[in-house]
């Protein structure tokens, strides 16, 4: 039978921790705190701004980050190489040996990376993230320290990332070694993800339709959400109708878009993935 994003598999360990937290009294809560951090997180200056406004940059970003904390801790020589990235391209079909060029220049120039040649031949370099990295890191993790506290509050994640030094470091080594090697988090909800994480501007959009179906709260303009998130007009327009086009948006008779329950459901759910594979590597020492 196929299947769907609606579906539980239970005999995925991480789906079955995703519908564990998704069942605790506290996890609306948990998606506020995500919502209203990621949302904040978006608003980025007009360089960093381009690196993730495409979902998929994004994630190649996130990928170069955790794969450089693991080989610092496992390589023989730290940081990662482009041959290994080049590598996971190959496994991951969105990512384009293109991309991965265009992903690690945009890093280049945000002073994200620095890159240092093998000791024995100097054709070979590697990639290492910058103190500005980890800074740009430790913006955008805290969606998921506070969401998680909200819901397994006796771990105290946002105490150990405030306190550990070697919290961040560890968590993207243990997510570096799982992406390699694990289904990747948007291969679970590939209806949703197709939609929320592959189409460059929709993220905001689903940020700021959720952020006022939850606060009950009147959507922005198309223009005050192009302004807030660095988009055009015309991106924040053309995601309204791909939404509507497969059901996660519904348009009034102004043309105002709100949540449909479709997008509620897929929403939370891919929200509990995300959390439930942070959770599973944001653990103490």
């Amino acid at each position: 039978m196929l299947r769907t994003d609606a579906d539980d598999d239970l005999s995925d360990p991480l789906l079955a921790e995703a519908a564990e937290l998704r069942a605790s009294p506290a996890y609306p809560v948990a998606v506020r705190e995500y919502t209203v951090a990621i949302a904040r997180f978006r608003e980025a200056p007009r360089l960093i701004n381009k690196l993730i406004a495409s979902e998929t940059r994004f994630r190649l970003t996130a990928y170069v980050f955790c794969f450089a904390a693991y080989y610092e801790k496992h390589g023989p020589h730290g940081g990662v190489t482009y041959t290994q990235l080049l590598e996971l391209c190959t496994q991951r079909e969105e990512l384009s040996p293109r991309l991965l060029k265009t992903t690690l220049t945009l890093l280049k120039l945000a002073g994200f990376i620095k890159t240092t040649r093998h000791p024995s031949d100097r054709r070979s370099k590697s990639y290492h993230p910058t103190p500005r990295m980890m800074d740009f890191v430790k913006s955008w993790i805290p969606h998921a320290v506070n969401a998680l506290d909200a819901v397994q509050p006796d771990m105290r994640r946002a105490q150990m990332l405030a306190e550990d030094p070697d919290f961040i470091p560890r968590f993207a080594a243990a997510a570096g070694h799982e992406h390699a090697t694990g289904i990747p988090l948007i291969d679970r909800m590939p209806e949703f993800t197709c939609f929320f994480g592959k189409r460059e501007g929709a993220i905001p959009v689903v940020l700021a339709v959720m952020l006022s179906d939850i606060d009950s709260t009147p959507l922005p303009s198309r223009a005050q959400i192009a302004r807030r998130f660095g988009l055009s007009k015309t991106q924040v327009s053309n995601m309204i109708a791909e939404g509507s086009r497969l059901g996660f948006l519904a348009t009034d008779e102004a043309g105002t878009p709100h949540a449909t329950a479709h997008l509620r459901d897929s929403y939370g759910r891919f929200i509990s993935i995300e959390l439930a594979f942070y959770a599973r590597h944001m653990r103490p020492g």
